[in-house]
């Protein structure tokens, strides 16, 4: 009897140690699909190879990272979509997308409302950039970093931007994103969205007069091959949040949690270093190309903000937290002021 009893308590021991052994395995074998938009040497994607080496590495391979790159999940409305489903566990995405849902993203679509790289980091990496990140989780979404995309320029077939002047009755290309296409229309110009996967397309048939994104995308989709003039109005700060699903993220050991937010912050920061580093090299590239590059004047940027940042501010309030808009731009002044008091 006691030998039975013996024998039935190892059964049962061993059988623990294979269910504990199954759940452990379970729960340490993860699969990471991440969406991106650009191609593999884009300052993003290259962020996000930190990202994929880090984790990987730190997991011992218990985490595989697979990046996507071109858009080949889908554009980047669709796979933010795939992240709030479920269907997919991560993506990037500029804010004007973002937007659809979740409108508090449109803070990041205020014109001129970042006078340098620094200023515009320090208010993403404070407590109002973290806030923004959080304010998704109410959809599902887990707000992981700000991947880096750059300032955003016009390029055009009709003449240097030198202000706002200049910009009337361009028709030019816009991201989907309202906010984007406020801007424009306040500064005379003809918005028309057209989606990132469309843009050689549309700029080749002429379909519209001009286009605007930062010069790593100006760059890295040949717009030197369909456009005459790059102006660098840098009317918009465009990072591009990286985001998960947050029931997938939630359910992932604790360990891995903050593995994947470590690696996260590195990818953005990696990204920053690259993108800014390229960006002189982009512009004599693309004069190299034959494209005439003009650097808008602080005074010209200064006639275009004080046209269209007010109105857009105005119109975001109305969409989102009016609150919340009035706490980013204070952040901004304070980044401002801190970053002034250094010189």
């Amino acid at each position: 009897m006691k030998k039975s009893l013996w024998f039935s308590s190892v059964a049962m021991v061993v059988a623990c140690i294979f269910l504990f052994s199954g759940m452990v395995f379970g729960a340490s074998s993860v699969k990471v699909r991440v969406s991106l938009c650009n191609s593999p040497t884009h300052p993003q994607s290259i962020g996000m190879q930190v990202f994929k080496k880090y984790v990987e590495e730190n997991t011992k391979g218990n985490v595989k990272v697979a990046l996507y790159y071109n858009s080949q999940l889908g554009g980047e409305r669709e796979s933010v979509e795939q992240v709030k489903s479920g269907s997919l566990e991560m993506a990037t995405a500029s804010a004007g997308p973002l937007t659809t849902f979740n409108n508090k993203f449109m803070v990041l679509d205020i014109p001129f409302a970042f006078d340098s790289y620094e200023i515009a980091w320090g208010v993403l990496d404070g407590p109002m950039g973290q806030k923004l990140l959080n304010s998704s989780e109410n959809i599902g979404l887990k707000g992981l970093a700000y991947l880096e995309n750059g300032y955003r320029h016009v390029t055009n077939n009709v003449r240097p931007i030198n202000g706002p002047d200049d910009l009337k009755g361009i028709k030019i290309r816009t991201m989907e994103a309202p906010m984007h296409m406020e801007n424009f229309k306040v500064l005379g110009a003809n918005p028309t969205p057209v989606p990132w996967t469309e843009l050689y397309l549309t700029m080749q048939q002429r379909i519209v007069d001009g286009q605007e994104n930062p010069l790593a995308n100006i760059w890295e989709v040949k717009m030197y091959e369909v456009q005459k003039y790059t102006s660098l109005t840098g009317h918009i700060y465009d990072p591009m949040p990286l985001v998960a699903n947050l029931a997938w993220f939630n359910k992932l050991p604790k360990d891995y949690q903050s593995i994947i937010k470590e690696g996260a912050v590195l990818a953005q920061n990696y990204s920053r270093f690259v993108n800014k580093a390229r960006e002189d090299a982009i512009v004599e590239k693309l004069t190299a190309k034959g494209m005439e590059v003009n650097a808008v004047t602080a005074a010209g940027k200064e006639k275009m903000r004080a046209k269209s940042q007010a109105p857009v501010v105005a119109k975001i309030k109305a969409g989102t937290d009016k609150a919340f808009v009035d706490e980013w731009l204070a952040a901004i002044e304070l980044m401002k002021k801190d970053v002034d008091a250094g010189f």
